[in-house]
C-alpha cells in the first residue's frame, strides 16, 4: 500500500505549496524519510543553469532536504507558460505522458517512508487533455487534503470540491484553512469554518497563519516545521498517510 498524501485545493494560489512544504518540513524534523513530488508545474522560470525550474519544486525540495540532483524525480514536467498544464503543454508543443507522471509518483512512494504529492490548481484542473488532477489522485490511491481560503466564497468552493471528490471516490482526509490570521478573525471566518465542517462532514486539520516569505534554508525550514506542529494536526495527517486509523 502506498503511504502518502495528495495535497489539492479549491483553486489556484490558495497555498498548496506552502502547506505541502510545512507538512514535509515537520515530518522531516521528526526524522521521517519524506518524499515530495510536484508531478507537473507551469509558470516555471529560467534557473541559473539556463534550464526551466519550478519555484514550487524548489520549496518542496528545501523542505525535504533534497539536493538539485533529485529535481527531475520531484518535478518531471516543468512548463513555462503560467497556464493550466494541459494548455501550457499544448502551447509549447509538448505531449504530457501521464503514465510517466504517475510512475514518478510511485517511484517516490516506493523509496520513501511517506510522500507528499502536490497537485496543480484545483481538483478539476486538466493535466493533459481530459486527464484531471482528480484522475491522478484516484489512480495513485492516496488520501487527499484540501487546502482552502478563509474568506468570503470559500464555503461554496469547498463544499463543491468536497462533493466532487466524494462523487469520484476520492478519500479526503480533511481540510486545511490557509492564511488564517487569528488576531483579525471575525464572524465571517469563524462561520465559514463552521459551515464547511457541517456541510462537508470533514474535519478541519489546521488553520495555518499568514507568514512572511519563507527562505529555502535549513533554519527557515525548521521554523516552518515548528509552525506546522503548532497549527496543523501532524499526528493525524501522518496516520492517514500511513493508512492507520
Amino acid at each position: 500500500m502506498s503511504k502518502g498524501l495528495f495535497v489539492t485545493a479549491t483553486d489556484t494560489e490558495v497555498g498548496k505549496t506552502f502547506i505541502s512544504g510545512a507538512i514535509t518540513a515537520a515530518l522531516r524534523e521528526r526524522g521521517i524519510k519524506i518524499g515530495v513530488v510536484k508531478p507537473v508545474a507551469s509558470g516555471c522560470v529560467t534557473g541559473i543553469n539556463g534550464q526551466l525550474v519550478s519555484e514550487d519544486a524548489n520549496f518542496l525540495m528545501a523542505a525535504a532536504g533534497m539536493g538539485e540532483e533529485r529535481r527531475h524525480e520531484v518535478n518531471p514536467v516543468c512548463l513555462e507558460p503560467a497556464l493550466t498544464p494541459a494548455v501550457a503543454a499544448e502551447a509549447c508543443g509538448i505531449t504530457i505522458d501521464v503514465a510517466k507522471l504517475n510512475g514518478a509518483c510511485r517511484h517516490m512512494l516506493e523509496n520513501s517512508e511517506v510522500t507528499v504529492v502536490e497537485g496543480v490548481g484545483g481538483i478539476t484542473a486538466p493535466i493533459w487533455q481530459d486527464y484531471l488532477v482528480a484522475d491522478m489522485i484516484e489512480e495513485l490511491g492516496l488520501p487527499a487534503v484540501l487546502v482552502v481560503r478563509p474568506n468570503l466564497g470559500t464555503i461554496n468552493h469547498t463544499v463543491l470540491t468536497a462533493a466532487y471528490a466524494k462523487q469520484r471516490g476520492i478519500k479526503l482526509a480533511g481540510i486545511i484553512v490557509n492564511r488564517w490570521d487569528e488576531d483579525k478573525v471575525t464572524l465571517l471566518e469563524t462561520s465559514n469554518v463552521a459551515y464547511i465542517e457541517r456541510l462537508t462532514g470533514l474535519p478541519v486539520l489546521g488553520k495555518f497563519p499568514s507568514v512572511p516569505v519563507v527562505q529555502e534554508d535549513q533554519v527557515s525550514m525548521r521554523e516552518l516545521a515548528g509552525l506546522a506542529e503548532q497549527h496543523l494536526a501532524i499526528d493525524q495527517l501522518l496516520q492517514g498517510m500511513r493508512g492507520e486509523k
